[in-house]
């Protein structure tokens, strides 16, 4: 199963939404918490800042992308939580055989940085955290869930991903990936329409392995 890090594993899209809106705010771009969830959320940070490059109409300084990363820094540090039930769900799935893994627009440190401060770094290895930096294409094309597939040894048919956003939706439907829509911080269900299926906050992750396998094809079909 293919986890998306931040609004999947780990409440941190709430955080992310209001760094930006007050950071891309100072390069004269009045961004909308909608904005960025529209046109930022399961985005890299390189697409991200070619976006606010290509809206303000010059470069974005090196300076600025250093308090934008800070900022980030700081409030994992001190706000940042998991997302209720993750755990239990994680617990429950590698209990039933299920190989987990982490496919993430964020950068490699940070999501460790993340994992670690929310308790659930013990669910995962080097080896099975992956990022957008390791292919040419981030989210929403398949590239960053296939490169998981692959290295891992499933077939794309084999595999189950767990996302919050509408790119990461896409970018699992574009591999061939079943995929379950996580309405559970900023997004809108409707938003995640194109998933297989959509669970909410209330319903929460509890019971991701029945739902999950219920996903894939019959042995042998």
């Amino acid at each position: 199963m293919i986890f998306d890090c931040d609004g999947v594993l780990v409440d941190s899209e709430r955080l992310h939404v209001d760094i930006d809106v007050r950071c891309i705010t100072e390069l004269g771009w009045p961004i909308t918490h909608e904005e960025v969830i529209e046109r930022h959320l399961g985005r890299s940070e390189r697409d991200a800042i070619a976006d606010i490059a290509s809206v303000i109409g010059a470069p974005v300084p090196d300076a600025w992308v250093q308090r934008w990363r800070a900022a980030y820094t700081t409030a994992y540090e001190t706000e940042l939580a998991a997302v209720p039930g993750v755990a239990d769900a994680l617990r429950d799935l590698t209990a039933a055989g299920w190989v987990v893994c982490v496919a993430t627009s964020g950068h490699r440190d940070l999501t460790w940085r993340k994992l670690r401060r929310c308790g659930l770094d013990g669910w995962f290895s080097d080896e099975s955290v992956f990022t957008a930096a390791e292919v040419a294409h981030g989210k929403p094309a398949p590239d960053l869930f296939l490169l998981a597939a692959s290295r891992l040894g499933f077939a794309p048919s084999q595999c189950v991903v767990v996302e919050d956003s509408r790119p990461g939706v896409a970018a699992a439907r574009a591999a061939g990936m079943p995929c379950i829509g996580f309405a559970g911080g900023v997004t809108r269900a409707a938003d995640l329409a194109a998933a297989d299926v959509v669970v909410s906050e209330v319903d929460g992750l509890r019971d991701l392995a029945a739902l999950a396998a219920g996903l894939l094809p019959a042995p042998g079909s």
